[in-house]
């Protein structure tokens, strides 16, 4: 399966959130850190809830605002990155814990 193509899901059993105005604040239980996204990254964040793959992410940011394919693909990157490095994100099977607050 092609990376841009894989399914991807937020680690719900280690991460409770909540949707401040424009923004998502993120709390890990694993090492009780905050995390605040702004706007877009709130977008990609609810839009993962349910799994999304990168496509999905980019065709999302391609929807909502104006900017080109190059840079909405370099945008889901950098936020899916940012996830992965603070153990957020799953690839694969949904983690279907109970933390999320949708």
């Amino acid at each position: 399966m092609s990376e841009f193509s894989e399914v991807l899901h937020l680690k719900d059993r280690d991460i409770v959130w909540r949707s401040v105005e424009d923004e998502i604040v993120i709390l890990h239980r694993g090492d009780w850190e905050y995390l605040a996204v702004n706007e877009t990254g709130a977008l990609l964040w609810t839009r993962l809830v349910d799994g999304a793959t990168r496509a999905d992410l980019v065709s999302l940011l391609l929807c909502e605002y104006d900017i080109d394919e190059e840079r909405a693909v370099i945008d889901v990157e950098a936020f899916l990155t940012l996830l992965s490095k603070r153990d957020l994100l799953s690839p694969g099977a949904r983690d279907t814990g109970d933390g999320a607050d949708r």
